[in-house]
């Protein structure tokens, strides 16, 4: 067993044995196998005991630590004590495992008063520039523009669904303006139309077995007037532009990004998700949990978040920005995380689109 399937096979377990936080009922052995793309989780039952500690975990999702020289498993668990999570077993199959806490997870449109009221517009060359607050102009939330798309001779602009779509609500065609108007402030430039949505990945929940697992959190705009965007990321002293080239995400990979809320930080790579996230997503007109698979995760460097609420559809790229990376869509509750899904997949997404570097820089 390597650590991919052991990440896999764990997560069945934890479904099976009604371990994850937001599932809350354990499932049959052949659906956890299924939902969890494990193959068998027959060698794990010494595990779950009571005196091993495995089973009294409030789980979230199970990955591992791919690209590394020595894959490892990570537990992403909601609450756990030091104590507790210390008598956790340090290998399994011989691959180490360890736990880490992420508090409550956060997926889903940011209300206006997301970041306790701090929002950023970032401008360049009086252009609105990548990283900066952004809405439908028919909603009181705030997410963040990620990057330039170039499809053919038009230029589009890129975020989350929950971000531009408003989880699968907005009409085509709806303006979306930057700064988004709950960050309209005393002082800074007046909400303009930024772009006009057109198209996303939708966002769908329900039992896997009838619905797919979603994979991405995305949305397209078109940009009618390309003189009023930059493809510059962020400020005039720390920014970059958007990177043409992008690369896979590996574990260890030093990152960076902008964002509306908490603006230019840092982070490492640090895992690769097989197994399902169960995310909260709350708009006017979308409740509802989605699963994920197959998404990542990012680890703020020092003491500050990586990312909080209103970040979301924040472009991530290598620490020297020469590669795009991934699209962040949901946070933990302190921000320490951020989870994104690759870029690459992204731009398939919406038929091999080319990130736009170049543009009013």
């Amino acid at each position: 067993m390597n650590a991919e399937e052991l990440a896999k096979s764990l997560a069945a377990r934890f479904l099976e044995s009604g371990n994850y936080e937001a599932l809350g009922t354990p499932l049959g052995r052949d659906a956890a196998l299924r939902y969890a793309q494990a193959a068998s989780m027959d060698s794990l039952e010494y595990y779950f005991r009571a005196d091993e500690g495995f089973a009294g975990l409030a789980v979230h999702s199970v990955g591992f630590t791919a690209g590394a020289d020595v894959e490892e498993v990570i537990i992403y668990v909601a609450r756990g004590s030091r104590k507790m999570l210390k008598a956790l077993p340090e290998a399994v199959e011989e691959i180490r495992v360890h736990a880490e806490v992420m508090g409550r997870l956060r997926a889903g449109p940011s209300p206006s008063t997301a970041g306790s009221g701090v929002s950023h517009l970032f401008e360049r060359n009086a252009r609105i520039a990548c990283g900066s607050s952004c809405a439908p102009s028919n909603e009181n939330y705030t997410g963040t523009l990620g990057a330039l798309l170039r499809d053919g001779q038009r230029i589009l602009a890129l975020s989350n669904n929950h971000v531009f779509a408003a989880c699968n609500h907005t009409p085509v065609d709806m303006p979306i303006l930057s700064p988004s108007t709950a960050d309209a402030r005393p002082g800074r430039r007046a909400p303009g139309e930024l772009c006009r949505y057109e198209r996303m990945v939708e966002l769908r929940s329900g039992d896997p077995n009838l619905v797919l697992p979603a994979r991405l959190d995305a949305a397209i705009a078109s940009v009618p007037d390309p003189q009023f965007v930059s493809s510059w990321q962020g400020d005039a002293s720390n920014g970059f532009d958007t990177p043409t080239q992008t690369a896979a995400p590996r574990a260890g990979l030093k990152v960076k990004k902008f964002g509306r809320t908490t603006a230019l930080t840092r982070g490492t790579i640090e895992a690769l998700v097989p197994t399902p996230w169960i995310l909260p997503y709350r708009s006017s007109k979308f409740n509802a949990v989605v699963w994920f698979i197959d998404t990542w995760t990012v680890r703020s460097e020092d003491s500050d978040p990586f990312a909080l609420p209103g970040d979301s559809g924040s472009l991530i790229v290598s620490e020297d920005a020469s590669s795009a990376i991934g699209l962040l869509f949901a946070v933990n509750n302190k921000g320490d995380y951020g989870i994104f899904v690759p870029i690459q997949d992204v731009l398939r997404a919406f038929g091999n689109l080319e990130l736009v570097s170049g543009h009013g820089v």
